[in-house]
């Protein structure tokens, strides 16, 4: 009889060999794809880049940022996978009226790093980029800096924005069949062909699975995280990035925050529940909490037009209320 035979312990464990470097090699070669892709820039209404820079940090880290328009200041915070692209459709709309500065979430610290760390590249971005008061703006984990942000230097915030916001980091809520998808969601996202991940993201978007909703806008939602979020950078640095939250609640000191804020919500969001909004709504002193209607975690990105009529429309009525703030504590001194 001709041809080899893969009989026996031996042949299973042959066979087990062969499919473990096979498997090596596949993602070894998405690997290098992700690292190859390069995020698109983005571009003001005529087509021009947002002006930027690269900022060096005092620790050496060296990160990309836009700092574009002219007006009150809004600063912005990412989330876990960090590139300042996240707000592709808010900084060219807000540049027009304001000033934006938005910076790129660090990829490497030191042992001794913990989630003040992310705080302290924001306060190092402003005082680099001559910032005075300012909204901060952060969407998931960068709604936790913005929190921690306010409680640390509160003299530099008129406001903050907590976009699908965290306080601490759970997985109590998801339950098993969600929490074993939202892994699976990430691997097919980061490590298959486009098309088939591409496919499998409108899966995902269906069941609102990890980052997808099933908005009008999911595929927008798509091609982030494809193109710009996600794929480019490795998991072990947003898992780096959240993993100072895990040792913090910060839902402790939100009493203390006495600015306005605005809470904006994807009502689908299955990753940071409603609840967690809710609770962050209530307990800051002076909160308004807005729902997107149809979004899950990244409202910004596939409801932009909605996200940005509700934070523009806020931006608006915040003069006001810092008038009415200051003449309550006038008369109170009185």
């Amino acid at each position: 009889m001709s041809g080899l035979r893969w009989t026996g312990l031996p042949g299973r464990f042959a066979l087990g060999g062969l499919a473990g470097l096979a498997g090596v090699a596949w993602w070894l070669a998405m690997t290098r794809r992700n690292q190859a892709l390069v995020r698109p820039p983005i571009r003001d209404g005529s087509g021009e880049a947002l002006s930027g820079g690269v900022l060096e940090y005092s620790d050496g880290e060296r990160v990309e940022y836009v700092d574009a328009g002219s007006g009150d200041a809004l600063v912005w915070v990412p989330g876990a996978d960090g590139p300042k692209e996240t707000f592709r459709y808010q900084l060219p709309s807000f540049a027009r009226r304001h000033r934006v500065v938005c910076a790129d979430l660090r990829r490497e610290f030191a042992a001794t790093d913990g989630f003040d760390r992310l705080v302290d590249d924001v306060a190092e971005l402003i005082e680099a980029r001559g910032v005075d008061r300012f909204v901060l703006i952060g969407t998931s984990l960068g709604s936790a800096i913005a929190m921690r942000f306010a409680s640390r230097f509160p003299e530099r915030v008129r406001g903050i924005v907590l976009c699908n916001p965290v306080a601490r980091v759970s997985y109590h809520h998801v339950g098993f069949n969600r929490a074993a998808l939202i892994p699976l969601a990430m691997l097919t996202t980061r490590y298959l062909p486009t098309e088939l991940s591409r496919g499998l993201a409108r899966a995902w978007s269906r069941l609102g699975v990890w980052i997808f909703d099933d908005s009008p806008g999911r595929d927008a939602l798509i091609e982030y995280a494809l193109f710009t979020g996600p794929r480019t950078v490795p998991p072990t640095v947003s898992d780096r990035r959240v993993s100072g939250l895990r040792r913090m609640d910060l839902r402790t000191d939100l009493g203390d925050i006495a600015v306005p804020a605005l809470v904006v919500k994807g009502p689908r969001d299955e990753y940071c529940p409603v609840d967690w909004a809710r609770e962050i709504t209530e307990l800051l002193p002076d909160a308004e909490y807005v729902p997107i209607p149809g979004t899950g975690h990244c409202s910004h990105i596939s409801r932009p037009g909605a996200f940005n009529e509700a934070l523009d429309d806020w931006l608006r009525r915040l003069p006001a209320r810092e008038e009415a703030e200051e003449g309550s504590v006038e008369r109170g001194e009185a």
